[in-house]
């Protein structure tokens, strides 16, 4: 199970403004990445697009690389297979992911070009609204996810819900124009961030 005394040092630092939001998400990353020991680990928020309900990749963790890197966004469809697993079991669990048929679409051209191999996925809620979801990605070559693994992710999303909804609370812009809309996961989804995703 995940020491849930780093992920509060974590939650700490930002309270005490140490570190500001983009680090909290980049320690945050890093520290789920460790836990359950993939190769890589993000968060994707639920937005509105033109073409859709869109999961949008917020940060993503590299472990290899040592950074956060740039992640494409995901489309799903009205009646995705994805969404209505997320929503009904609160997790997304493949162990073959270019042979399971809830990857199909746009989720399938991503895992295919990403190499993803293997994906576990726990929804990000609050209060039971489902915003997102903290993705666990393996490249290369498929495992099978344990229970401990599962479980371990399950609570670290439990945990860090609500710090990131503090995260959002104190990111919203008041200046005219503000370049995001007020809904809560658009908000959170376009905080700033660093402008280079080569850089840790």
């Amino acid at each position: 199970m995940p020491d849930q005394a780093d992920l509060q040092v974590i939650s700490g630092r930002l309270e005490r403004g140490e570190i500001d939001s983009a680090q909290f998400l980049d320690q945050l990353m890093r520290f789920v990445a460790e836990q359950i020991g993939c190769p890589r680990a993000g968060l994707r928020l639920f937005v509105d697009t033109e073409r859709g309900r869109t999961l949008r990749c917020v940060v993503m963790f590299d472990a290899s690389l040592g950074r956060v890197v740039a992640a494409a966004d995901i489309p799903h469809a009205a009646h995705s297979l994805y969404i209505e697993q997320l929503q009904r079991d609160g997790s997304v669990i493949v162990t073959r992911a270019l042979n399971d048929p809830i990857n199909s679409g746009v989720l399938g051209e991503y895992l295919a070009a990403t190499q993803v191999t293997t994906l576990m996925d726990m929804s990000f809620s609050v209060n039971g609204v489902l915003f997102g979801a903290f993705s666990c990605e393996q490249l290369d070559t498929p495992v099978e996810w344990t229970q401990r693994q599962l479980q371990s992710l399950r609570k670290i999303a439990s945990r860090a819900s609500l710090t990131l909804m503090h995260v959002l609370s104190n990111s919203v812009d008041t200046a005219p124009g503000a370049l995001w809309e007020t809904s809560t996961p658009n908000r959170l989804a376009t905080m700033p961030m660093p402008l280079d995703p080569t850089k840790p």
